[in-house]
């Protein structure tokens, strides 16, 4: 192609999508725009039902064509739709009505993308005056190692065991699991001291650990670490799934099948149903106490905050900053400031040691974390044993280079 072009009046004669598909084209996470589309339905068939007329796809265009015709009308709208919400963050925690303030844009966010993605631009700053304080956040916590550890002993599937392991020692949302198959999940080999990917022909290595591509092919695919504990239990998942569909998987086939009968993937959701569900179980959650409308861990995002918990102290022992840093690139941000992803560029593998140095506290089986803080202090006392050595050749070199220049000088004198 021609570096030197012109545009013509063709190029920019852009056809024009409805309504509902340009906001649907604005999304790329399934997951997102699942819960987004849940949101504006609300808001156009429910909360504006005697504005709009027909269904979702009509009533989408209409709100809109009303938004390019009438910007001040559309603002008025958005305007009372927050303030009967933020009637609702006025009432007693008790109330079954009652809306955290900080949920509260959340319900917006999809408004402003569908007007945004139709090229309508709107007051917003006025908008947002609008919006109740922030003073009422949930604080929540993480589990902690004992509580994984109960919820496993109640797991009666070994996909399950896989996917409660893989979150805690990868720090996964509900998410990372849409979408996820085999090609996307991969062991991490160290072959004399050297972490490496692919093996070379004839070459031997051990496995350390594995590494997953979350999110793949959309803008906020990263790859995570997860523990060698974790994958060990994958490959036993493999064997259950080879036998249930009478061959292995492939690189394309989905990596965790809800049923196998319909080769039906899990989802985010079935994740999240799962782990309710066992929590329950073990007895680690009961029913919700008066007043409260959340529960003090979150179900699926309280591995998340474990692995952030442990990995945070593992950094601030290493004490550098880097280490803070790829911390978060492993949970899939772009780092401490926005700027880390364009001046702080690794590679997975450059993450390696940083992880392994946390590995033995992420993983919940005591027998891998006492496995490998011994395999930890074997490699400490080889390295320590092999400096040895090389001091006394050293020291051994120096005595010899001093008898030599003794020798020397005493020929000199004579």
């Amino acid at each position: 192609m021609n570096h030197k072009f012109k545009l013509t009046a063709n190029d920019i004669d852009i056809k024009q999508e409805n309504a509902l598909e340009m906001f649907y084209s604005g999304i790329k996470s399934q997951s997102t725009r699942e819960t987004a589309d849940r949101l504006l339905k609300f808001f156009l068939i429910d909360v504006c039902a005697d504005l709009l007329q027909g269904d979702y796809k009509n009533r989408v265009q209409q709100f809109v064509e009303i938004a390019q015709k009438d910007q001040t009308k559309t603002t008025n709208i958005i305007i009372a739709y927050v303030k009967k919400l933020r009637e609702r963050t006025a009432l007693e925690k008790t109330d079954a009505s009652y809306m955290n303030p900080s949920y509260l844009p959340n319900k917006i966010k999809p408004i402003k993308k569908l007007l945004t993605m139709n090229d309508v631009g709107l007051a917003w700053k006025r908008i947002y005056t609008f919006y109740p304080e922030r003073n009422n956040t949930h604080q929540g916590r993480g589990y902690i190692k004992v509580e994984i550890r109960k919820m496993l002993e109640y797991s009666t599937s070994v996909d399950t065991d896989f996917i409660i392991l893989a979150s805690s020692s990868g720090g996964l949302r509900s998410g990372a699991w849409n979408g996820q198959k085999w090609a996307n999940i991969f062991p991490i080999y160290d072959v004399k001291g050297q972490f490496k990917i692919d093996l070379e022909e004839k070459e031997k290595g051990v496995i350390v650990c594995a590494a997953m591509i979350v999110y793949p092919n959309t803008p906020e695919e990263y790859t995570a670490l997860i523990s060698l504990e974790a994958w060990d239990k994958l490959q036993e998942y493999k064997k259950v799934w080879t036998e249930k569909m009478s061959r292995p998987p492939t690189e394309s086939d989905p990596l965790i099948l809800e049923r196998f009968s319909r080769q039906r993937p899990v989802t985010g959701k079935t994740v999240k149903s799962r782990i309710s569900k066992l929590l329950l179980k073990s007895g680690l959650r009961g029913p919700l106490t008066e007043g409260k409308r959340r529960h003090e861990v979150p179900t699926t995002h309280g591995f998340r905050r474990y692995w952030d918990k442990v990995m945070t102290n593992a950094s601030i022992k290493q004490g550098t900053l880097s280490a803070l840093v790829i911390k978060e690139r492993l949970l899939g941000h772009s780092g401490l400031v926005k700027t880390d992803k364009n001046y702080f560029w690794t590679g997975i593998l450059e993450h390696v040691p940083d992880y392994l140095d946390a590995m033995p506290e992420l993983m919940i089986n005591d027998e891998y974390r006492l496995r490998e803080e011994l395999k930890k202090k074997t490699i400490e006392s080889s390295r320590l044993e092999t400096e040895l050595k090389e001091k006394d050749v050293l020291l051994q070199r120096m005595a010899e280079l001093e008898a030599k220049v003794s020798r020397m000088q005493n020929y000199k004198i004579k």
